[in-house]
């Protein structure tokens, strides 16, 4: 009798041992990190950064989509004369600036992150971190009286010009022809920052579909293929949410299962009594 019982226990331990581990494992799946939380536990310790969605694709043959960042850290800044300033390119020593390879992303981020070409996907600003979309350079440098000002246009309207250290800003983000007009800014910085996504005052004004974002492979792609790539992805992240979804549902059943069996044998007193 008392083997019977010892052998039970033993199958009953192995079980849950089985269970946690099946657990554990379907957790993995469902709270693995974006691209997103890797920037920003990368970046942790620098107080300004902005991370850019400079480029996307798909390929057909493994079925899998990718990114290309863009990356921008604020250094301690360097004093210039400014006699010595001009508007010719030149790259200034306190803004680091990373491009990074393609990468591997998952469906749903692909499919959440479709309209953001060009955008900003993620910022730091005074140590404070901002994961709503904004339109590249709103997030820490236009408006930034360290790289550049407001001026005026000969018809009366109030555009953002970069310094001539920070001009290469320019190409960095929509090019030297674009301006920043102040009403859009601060419409920007007084309703959205911080608090949803913002793509300018004018339909398609900045994003994937905007004539903003001339640079990227992406655009240079047949509308067909970009049409055809944003319903596969649409509907293949649809069924990975659901199947995340299911997953966690099914994680809890199973632990509230568990909690609901050990309360029960420690009311009756356990095993043997």
């Amino acid at each position: 009798m008392r083997e019977i019982k010892k052998s039970f226990c033993y199958s009953a331990l192995l079980l849950l041992l089985v269970l946690f581990a099946s657990c554990s494992s379907e957790k993995t799946k469902v709270y693995k990190k974006t691209p997103v939380d890797e920037f920003i536990t990368k970046y942790l310790d620098e107080p300004n950064f902005s991370v850019i969605l400079a480029d996307m694709d798909y390929k057909e043959e493994d079925k899998s989509y990718y990114h290309k960042y863009r990356v921008l850290i604020e250094k301690p800044q360097v004093k210039v004369d400014a006699s010595t300033l001009n508007d010719s390119t030149k790259v200034a020593d306190d803004v680091k600036v990373i491009d990074t390879e393609w990468r591997k992303v998952s469906d749903i981020f692909f499919d959440s992150n479709i309209n953001n070409l060009g955008m900003t996907i993620v910022s730091k600003k005074n140590g404070v971190v901002d994961k709503e979309t904004s339109p590249a350079g709103y997030d820490n440098y236009v408006g930034n009286e360290r790289y550049g000002s407001w001026r005026t246009n000969s018809s009366g309207g109030s555009f953002w010009a970069f310094y001539g250290q920070y001009h290469f800003m320019s190409s960095l983000f929509y090019g030297s022809s674009h301006r920043y007009y102040r009403s859009d800014y601060r419409n920007y910085d007084t309703n959205y920052r911080g608090k949803t996504g913002y793509y300018g005052s004018g339909t398609n004004k900045y994003g994937t579909t905007s004539t903003t974002n001339t640079k990227s492979s992406w655009n240079s792609k047949p509308n067909t293929f970009k049409s055809k790539v944003r319903n596969s992805v649409s509907k293949s992240a649809t069924a990975s949410r659901s199947k995340s979804y299911n997953s966690s549902s099914k994680t809890q059943r199973n632990s509230s299962r568990y909690s609901n069996s050990s309360s029960s044998r420690s009311r009756s007193g356990g095993f043997g009594k």
